[in-house]
C-alpha cells in the first residue's frame, strides 16, 4: 500500500510542442483518486505507473507536455500547449473513471511551456513537498486547498526536480503486477480443479455406497 508520506510526480511531455508556438495556455488541476493504491516491487504504483505509459502515448497524440504529482490519494495535474488541445484533453479526463472532483486550480496564458526538454520522467520530491506543506501549514498534500500561489510553487518545483525512475523501470512496475496476477490465476484454477477432483470422487463413493 502506498504510504501517505511518499508522494510521486509523473512527467509526460512531448518535444514536438514549440516553445514559442502561439496561444500557449497552461492549467493545474487537483483531483481525488478512485482506485484503491497497489505498489509493486519496484516501489512504484501500479495505478500510476499505468497513467503513465497511456499519458505518454496520449500527450504525444494532443501536442501536450505537463506534469502529474501523487500523493494521498490526490493528483495534481499540469497541462500545457495549446488551449484548444488542452480543453479537449480536460473534457476527456472529466469521464476518466480513475478520478473524480476535477477542480481547476490555475488557467492562464503563457508564452513559453515550463516542461519542453522533460520526456516521460517519474520522480519522487517528498522532501520539498513536506516544506511546502509546513510553509503553508498544511499537514498532509491536499491540492484541493492550495491557493494559485500555492499551485505555482509546486509547478516550479515539479520542473526543476531532476531525480526519475526511467521509464524501463515503470514498465517492469507493470509487467511484475501482471505476472502476479497471472499466477494468483493460475493458482486459482489449479485448487478449483483440485476441488473439483475431490468433490467429484466423493459424490462417486456415495453412490457406490448406496449401490
Amino acid at each position: 500500500m502506498l504510504s501517505k508520506s511518499r508522494y510521486f510526480n509523473l512527467f509526460v511531455t512531448n518535444q514536438e510542442v514549440h516553445p514559442m508556438s502561439s496561444n500557449l495556455h497552461r492549467i493545474a488541476y487537483a483531483s481525488l483518486s478512485t482506485f484503491k493504491p497497489f505498489e509493486s516491487n519496484t516501489g512504484v504504483d501500479v495505478n500510476i505507473a499505468q497513467i503513465l505509459q497511456i499519458a505518454r502515448q496520449n500527450n504525444q497524440k494532443n501536442r501536450l507536455v505537463g506534469a502529474l504529482y501523487y500523493g494521498s490519494g490526490c493528483f495534481f495535474q499540469c497541462l500545457e500547449g495549446k488551449k484548444q488541445d488542452i480543453d479537449a484533453l480536460y473534457a476527456k479526463l472529466l469521464k476518466d473513471p480513475r478520478h473524480k472532483d476535477l477542480k481547476i486550480l490555475v488557467s492562464e496564458s503563457i508564452e513559453t511551456v515550463g516542461f519542453s526538454s522533460w520526456e516521460m520522467k517519474f520522480a519522487a520530491i517528498d522532501h520539498e513537498v513536506r516544506q511546502l506543506l509546513r510553509q503553508h501549514q498544511l499537514s498532509k498534500f491536499d491540492p484541493f486547498q492550495f491557493s494559485a500561489e500555492m499551485s505555482h510553487q509546486l509547478i516550479g518545483m515539479l520542473q526543476r526536480a531532476d531525480e526519475a525512475l526511467t521509464e524501463k523501470q515503470v514498465d517492469q512496475a507493470v509487467i511484475n503486477v501482471a505476472k502476479k496476477q497471472i499466477s494468483y490465476y493460475t493458482l486459482a484454477s489449479t485448487a478449483s480443479l483440485i476441488i473439483a477432483i475431490v468433490l467429484g470422487w466423493y459424490l462417486m463413493k456415495q453412490v457406490n455406497i448406496g449401490l
